[in-house]
């Protein structure tokens, strides 16, 4: 009676198992990775045409001024670089070379860029000149004193974009 009830037992298990290691192996040998001429399209340059060769009605739409009515080939109003465009590349440019300066540790570049930054961008938008501050005064001169602002930093700033580099150049640079 008790054979009888391992078998029931038993039985079904043994068939589901033989039956997913019959589905689960490989039915011939290993497949490897596709040959790089079966995955990877080949690059095929875009054909450029100078604006001799292109008829009129290819060439692309010159940028208009602010107040221009005219309308691109596809009836949308052109899209001018204002001024103020012009801020914002300059800005990112900036963000840019402190962001290069700080990962290199370029303690003096760093101040002169951030200087010029406090100069050309005085109302802080994106609250980052403090930041950066931090980050060079914990290049320069690691201390208790430095770790707590960037600590204090790091806790009240929570939407900028340095906090991350003040956690690594200040916070895990002092546990070292």
């Amino acid at each position: 009676m008790q054979r009888r009830r391992w078998s029931f037992v038993l039985t079904p298990l043994l068939l589901v198992g033989a039956l997913a290691w019959c589905f689960s192996s490989p039915s011939g040998p290993p497949v490897g990775p596709p040959e790089p001429a079966q995955w990877i399209e080949p690059v095929r340059a875009p054909v450029v045409l100078t604006a001799s060769a292109q008829r009129p009605s290819e060439r692309p739409a010159p940028i208009q001024p602010v107040d221009s009515a005219e309308e691109n080939r596809v009836g949308m109003p052109s899209h001018p670089l204002t001024r103020e465009h012009q801020r914002i590349f300059r800005e990112n440019n900036l963000i840019g070379d402190l962001n290069g300066a700080m990962d290199i540790g370029d303690v003096a570049g760093l101040r002169t860029r951030l200087a010029q930054y406090r100069e050309e961008y005085p109302e802080d938008a994106h609250v980052l000149q403090d930041g950066y501050e931090l980050i060079a005064d914990c290049l320069e001169h690691p201390s208790p004193e430095t770790t707590a602002k960037a600590q204090r930093y790091y806790d009240e700033e929570l939407a900028s974009g340095l906090r991350r580099y003040i956690r690594r150049h200040c916070l895990e640079a002092s546990n070292r």
